[in-house]
Order: C-alpha cells, then structure tokens, then sequence
C-alpha cells in the first residue's frame, strides 16, 4: 500500500528510532492497525482512583494507486460503563504525485506536531497530553489552549527537497468553529473536541466573574467539535510549513483563523511553532501556541470588537537511559514541563519512567504536580500499558 504523507511525516518525527510503525508497502488493499491503552489513575482535585481502558482501530484501504482511504475510531467506556465510539478522522486521499497528496473528509488538522503525529497513548511518551491541549482520554487540571483539532473540509499537502533538507507545506480549508452558545441543549464536555473554557455569546452580558484578561473583560473561548455543518458563511484555514534534517530535526511553525459567531464577525487565530529533535541517546519534543480570541465589549455604551490573548508551551525530554546502562534494558525517562499564560494561569511538571516490553508496546509509570494560580493545585499517579500494532 501507498504511504500517506501523514505516515511519511510521523516517519520524519523519528520514531523508527525506538517504535517503527507498520506503514511498509503491501499487496494488500486493506491494511488494519490501531492502538490501545489500559490506564490506572488517581488524582487529587477530580478524586478519581480507577482504571480506564481504550481501543482505538484505524483502518486504511488503497482504492487504486491513487487513492488511499483511512479511518480511525476511539470506542472507550463512560464513567457509567456506557461504551462510547467516536470518529477521531475519516477521510480519502488523493496522490497527484510522489510529492503531492489532496485530502477530504474529517481529518486531523495539520496544526503543530502533536495533534496529528504524537497523540496516540504509544507514541506520546508521556501518560498525560500536554497541557496546553485537550485530554484526548484523561481530564486535566491545566486549562488546555485548543483541543486536538480535527475538523471536516479539504487539505493540501506537497514535500519539497531543497538539499539535504526536506521542507513540508500543508494547507487546509475547513468548516471552523462555532459557539457554544448555539448548542444549549446538548452539554459538550470532551475536551478532546472542544477548547475548555467559557465561550463568551456576543448577545449576552460580559460575566463579571468569569477570568479576565489585561483588558479587565471576561474571556471568550470557541468551540471546535467537528460536524457536517457550518454556522456561518466563513470557513476556517490554515496550515504548517516545516523544515527537517531526517531523521535528527524537524523544526516547523503553523497558522489556524476562523470565525466562530453566526454573522461571521467574530474570529479567533492561533499562531504555533514546533521543534522535535533526535538524538541517539535523547528526544526533545516542544510547542508554542498563542491564541487571539475576538468578542463584542461595551466601550462608552457601545459594543466594539475587542481581541482576547493567551499563550503556552510545553517542552518534553526523553532520555534513552538503557543505552548508558545495559542492565536497565529498553528504559526511558520523561520530564516535561508545561506553562499556560495570560487568563487561567498553571505550570506543570511531570516526571515519567517507560518500559518497553517491544519496539510497540511499553509500561509508563507517571507522576504530575499542576500548580494553577486562581484555582485549585492537583496532583496525579499513573500506570499505563500502551499498545501499538
């Protein structure tokens, strides 16, 4: 089978290095593959002391050279044993060349590294998401900057060799986001599909005690869960241009702006810049994201356009200490640090020891202390078996 671009970029991340995933070339024109997770977890402010467990099929299947369908879904049990199945992404794509790939459907936005390469529980060295994006499986006690962004549209994607380097360019035009205040009637509370804050409703009155920014105004927030609809006439794009060096450097940068308000007025924009580094003792994985977030305020009793800011980074380091010591076999050790700035204020730390039972199946062993500054502190255990195959 055809590899996607989307495999060939996960490739660039360096994970050959210490999990390869099956993407090799097949006869065949289904190919099944996945992940899964089973997770023990306590934390202090949820008051959460219990196991979880996911399973997470993704299905690819070659029409004709062509052309390359992919799905995947999450199917999980709900805190009430309900099984709950959701559409991670669906989509066809579309090989103009060896260098160009046209995608359609529900995909993964092509925004920072993690969203659409690193997210999955045996590729993510850490146990947790980090905290500037939504759980995707676990809740959290930081107040994420956007969600893992999928949505429903048309994407480009064409690699480029300049020298020795490869330079990747992908572009997107989606449905966009929209606000909550349109959805009354059905509570939304994944963060893996939505950004987790209050979203401010032009129509209505400023919360006073809702968080504030340097403007003194309650911040607004958007709603990003994918659907087959648009509640205006705008559409969402963006897109990430990246250089790397394979498989030692990938350093890339991203752009995501939409209108979110029914009359399109409205729109919020995300900046972000992404760095993955590998070496053969140590990986170095980072992001940072700055969102600016449009809503309706009263200045001298009329209602002007005034713009929200937040920003945060997290950067994550994975030391191979199996290789210094050979009596400690496939070991690792993860450190991340995460920081959220401007509104809803946190900084975590999280420390991490992995075992790799083979190169697609590890033990993770996590603790993490999450300082928020007008919220409650938390804390959290974990032990996770993750899965690849």
């Amino acid at each position: 089978m055809k590899k996607t671009l989307r495999l060939a970029t996960i490739l660039s991340a360096g994970l050959m290095i210490s999990q390869p995933l099956y993407a090799a070339e097949s006869s065949e024109r289904f190919v099944f593959v996945g992940y899964g997770d089973v997770k023990y977890e306590s934390a202090d402010v949820a008051g959460t002391d219990a196991f979880s467990a996911r399973f997470v099929p993704i299905f690819l299947f070659s029409l004709n050279d062509k052309m390359h369908v992919e799905a995947e879904l999450e199917v999980g049990l709900n805190a009430d044993g309900e099984t709950e199945t959701e559409l991670e992404y669906a989509d066809i794509h579309y090989f103009l060349n060896d260098n160009t790939t046209i995608t359609a459907g529900k995909f993964l936005l092509p925004f920072g590294q993690f969203s659409a390469n690193w997210h999955p529980s045996w590729i993510n060295r850490s146990i947790w998401t980090p905290g500037i994006y939504g759980a995707h499986g676990s809740s959290q006690a930081m107040d994420p900057m956007l969600p893992i962004l999928s949505d429903v549209g048309v994407a480009a994607q064409q690699v480029y060799q300049v020298g020795s380097a490869k330079v990747f360019l992908d572009v997107f035009m989606t449905n966009g986001p929209r606000s909550e205040a349109e959805h009354d009637e059905e509570e939304v509370d994944d963060d893996h599909d939505i950004a987790l804050a209050r979203l401010f409703s032009p129509a209505a009155s400023i919360d006073l005690d809702a968080d504030e920014d340097e403007h003194g105004e309650a911040f607004p927030e958007v709603e990003f869960e994918a659907t087959s609809s648009d509640n205006n006439s705008n559409k969402a794009f963006g897109g990430r241009i990246a250089v790397a060096l394979l498989p030692s450097i990938e350093i890339g940068t991203s752009y995501y702006q939409g209108a979110y308000d029914e009359n399109g007025q409205l729109d919020i924009k995300a900046n972000g810049v992404d760095i993955n580094l590998i070496s053969t003792h140590a990986i170095l994985r980072g992001e940072y994201i700055r969102t600016e977030t449009d809503a309706f305020v009263e200045r001298d009793h009329e209602d002007v356009i005034d713009s929200f800011s937040r920003n945060g980074w997290f950067l994550q380091g994975t030391f191979f200490i199996g290789h210094v010591f050979d009596g400690l076999g496939s070991t690792e050790i993860v450190i991340e640090h995460a920081q959220t700035k401007k509104v809803e204020e946190a900084e975590r730390w999280m420390v991490g020891v992995n075992y790799w039972l083979d190169p697609r199946s590890v033990i993770k062993v996590g603790y993490e202390d999450t300082d928020v500054v007008d919220g409650p502190d938390d804390k959290r255990f974990a032990v996770q078996f993750s899965y690849g195959f």
